[in-house]
């Protein structure tokens, strides 16, 4: 599998979310063995601090014998005065190994959307029609990466690109404390490498409690992950909760919570769900 690599602005089906894209241009070819994502962690600073993370959510071996996921994704928006703009739900399905492939469907105003990702080519299909304009194939293209990488927060961290370096430690509002690692991404790696910079921030037992995203010059978003849950073996978060940032992660007011349900990993998806759609 190619990697997650540059953080590229989005906003994942209106649900906030901005994440890294990965560039997959065409079917992956086979090349010399490797050392694993695992084994490419640095054994200090970062590096062990995200091996703790990954640890803790269950190990890499654990990890890898996931070969799919399935959940319904609920996303709520809210205005400025707290009240909510919009609420969507959301079926997400993915191939895990040996490639990325994704599919995530809904209903907008009474139109069934489907997004569908082969791992090099994305497209978006509202009733039945596949929309050619390149912009709607770019956005389903961002909006699949996008909430892939999200969702397999924190093992996407050893995907290539990612830099990984020790941004210190911090006592949080609620008194946890943190330590983070900040994230950037190769120039060349993927859709945007060095535009956007991540902190995760892990409390001591490897537990990962929130991120400060600079996903523009100047403008920040935090999100703080809770509710976690072991399903098979993997602990994973099942709220995710957005705010308002500054530069330093003083949060402001909150933007969306994003709920997750039913989630299953090593489910039984047919390709056809992740093929081509006809015109």
């Amino acid at each position: 599998m190619k990697r997650l690599t540059a953080a590229a602005l989005l906003l994942v089906l209106a649900a906030c979310e901005k994440a890294p894209v990965e560039t997959v241009s065409e079917p992956p070819a086979s090349g010399p063995s490797e050392a694993s994502p695992i084994e490419r962690l640095s054994k200090d600073g970062a590096g062990q601090v995200v091996q703790r993370g990954i640890d803790y959510a269950g190990g890499w071996k654990e990890w890898s014998s996931k070969s799919s996921l399935s959940f319904r994704k609920t996303t709520t928006k809210f205005r400025e005065d707290g009240t909510v703009e919009s609420t969507r739900v959301q079926i997400h399905q993915y191939v895990l190994q040996p490639g990325p492939k994704m599919r995530i469907t809904w209903e907008d105003d009474g139109r069934k959307i489907v997004l569908i990702n082969h791992g090099w080519e994305a497209w978006r299909v509202a009733d039945g029609v596949v929309a050619t304009d390149v912009s709607e194939k770019n956005g389903a293209r961002n909006a699949t990466f996008g909430s892939h990488y999200v969702v397999l927060m924190p093992f996407k961290l050893t995907d290539r690109g990612a830099n990984l370096a020790s941004a210190g430690s911090e006592t949080l509002a609620d008194g946890t404390k943190v330590d983070k690692v900040r994230v950037t991404y190769d120039k060349g790696a993927g859709d945007a490498g060095g535009l956007h910079t991540w902190t995760y921030m892990f409390a001591g037992d490897g537990r990962l409690v929130a991120n400060h995203l600079e996903y523009e010059a100047g403008k920040y978003d935090y999100t703080e992950y809770s509710e976690e849950t072991v399903i098979d073996g993997i602990r994973f978060p099942m709220l995710r909760t957005g705010y308002h940032a500054d530069a330093k992660g003083k949060i402001g007011k909150k933007t969306s919570e994003i709920r997750y349900e039913d989630v299953n990993f090593n489910v039984p998806l047919d390709p056809s769900l992740f093929a081509a759609p006809s015109s």
